[in-house]
C-alpha cells in the first residue's frame, strides 16, 4: 500500500513537470529570435529598415509637394525651409521624389527576392533530392547562368528593353524579372548541397524505414531543415538586387522617368557641374542605397548567425 502511494506519487509529480518542461524550453524558431535580439547590431538594422520602408510609403502623403510637380522658378534649387534637400533640374522636390523612389527600389528588392527564392529553391530541391538526369540539367542550366559576368548581361537586356519600347510602368515589372533570373541559380546550388547533406542522415533514413511517401519525406522534413539558409539567402539576395536595378537605372536602362529609383535620381547628376556644385541631387540616394545595402547584410548576418546551429557552437 505504502509502495503503490509512493510510485502514484512519483508519477503524479512526472506529469505536473512535463508541462512546466514544455513551457521552459522555447521552439528553434523562439531561439533564433532570441538569439536575434541580442545581437543589438542586426537589431538596430531590422528596426532601421522597417522605419525606412514605413517612411517611403507614408512619408509623401504628408509631403506638400507631389511627384510631378514642376515650377520652373525653382530649378536645381539647394536645400532650404521648403524643400528640405532641393529641387531638381524640372524644380521637383528631391525629398518627396526621395521616398517615393525608396518605394521603387524597395519593390524590385522584395519582388526580386520572391521570385528568385521560390525559383532557386524548388529547382535546388528537387536537383537534390531527385538527382540523375533531372540533376544534371538543372545543375548545368544554373552553372551556364553564373558563368555569364551578371552586369554586361543586364546592360544587354535593358538596352534590349529600350528598343522594345515598354512603358515605365512596365519596365519595373521587366527589371523584375530580370534580376530574378540571374539570381536564383546561387539559392539552388546552395539548397542542393543541404538537400544532399540531409537525405543521408538518420532521421531521413527513418523516414524510409517508416514508409512515408517521397512528397511528405521532401515537404514534410527536408525542406523545413532548409529554411535557415533561405531566409539568409533571401536577405542578400534583397541587397543585391537594389544594387543591381540601382546601376541599371543609373546607365538608364532599368526604371526610366517619371517613374522615380534611387538608380534614376543618381543619374541626374549626369554632368561635372551637377556632381562638383549640385550635390543634393545624388547625394540623397545615393547615401540612402547605402544605408540600406549595409543594414540589410548586417542583418542577414545576424540571421545566419541565429539560425544556424554551428556558428552557436562556434562561438561557445
Amino acid at each position: 500500500m505504502m509502495f503503490g502511494s509512493l510510485f502514484s506519487t512519483n508519477r503524479r509529480l512526472r506529469d505536473a513537470q512535463i508541462p512546466v518542461m514544455a513551457q521552459v524550453t522555447p521552439s528553434p524558431w523562439q531561439q533564433a529570435w532570441k538569439a536575434l535580439r541580442e545581437n543589438r547590431l542586426a537589431m538596430f538594422c531590422l528596426i532601421l529598415l522597417v522605419v525606412m520602408a514605413v517612411w517611403c510609403v507614408v512619408g509623401p502623403y504628408f509631403s506638400p509637394w507631389r511627384e510631378d510637380a514642376t515650377d520652373a522658378l525653382m530649378i536645381n534649387k539647394a536645400p532650404n525651409a521648403q524643400h528640405w534637400l532641393g529641387t531638381d533640374f524640372l524644380g521637383r522636390d528631391v525629398y518627396t521624389r526621395l521616398l517615393l523612389a525608396g518605394r521603387i527600389s524597395l519593390i524590385i528588392g522584395l519582388l526580386t527576392m520572391l521570385l528568385s527564392v521560390t525559383l532557386g529553391y524548388l529547382l535546388g530541391a528537387v536537383s537534390g533530392y531527385l538527382g540523375g538526369v533531372a540533376d544534371k540539367i538543372i545543375m548545368r542550366f544554373a552553372d551556364l547562368v553564373m558563368t555569364i559576368p551578371s552586369l554586361p548581361l543586364l546592360i544587354v537586356m535593358g538596352a534590349m528593353l529600350s528598343e522594345l519600347d515598354f512603358s515605365p510602368d512596365s519596365r519595373v515589372y521587366m527589371v523584375i524579372v530580370m534580376l530574378s533570373l540571374l539570381e536564383w541559380p546561387k539559392l539552388a546550388r546552395l539548397v542542393r548541397g543541404q538537400i544532399l547533406s540531409l537525405r543521408e542522415r538518420d532521421f531521413m533514413l527513418a523516414t524510409q524505414v517508416l514508409g512515408l511517401s517521397s512528397r511528405r519525406r521532401l515537404f514534410g522534413h527536408l525542406l523545413p531543415n532548409t529554411v535557415p539558409i533561405l531566409v539568409v539567402m533571401a536577405t542578400m539576395a534583397v541587397a543585391n538586387a537594389i544594387l543591381s536595378e540601382s546601376a541599371l537605372s543609373y546607365l538608364g536602362l532599368g526604371v526610366v522617368p517619371p517613374t522615380p529609383s534611387w538608380g534614376n535620381m543618381m543619374d541626374a547628376a549626369n554632368s561635372l557641374i551637377d556632381f562638383q556644385r549640385r550635390p543634393w541631387l545624388w547625394m540623397p540616394p545615393g547615401i540612402a542605397i547605402f544605408i540600406t545595402v549595409i543594414a540589410i547584410n548586417v542583418l542577414g548576418d545576424g540571421l545566419r548567425d541565429a539560425l544556424d546551429p554551428k556558428m552557436k557552437r562556434s562561438k561557445k
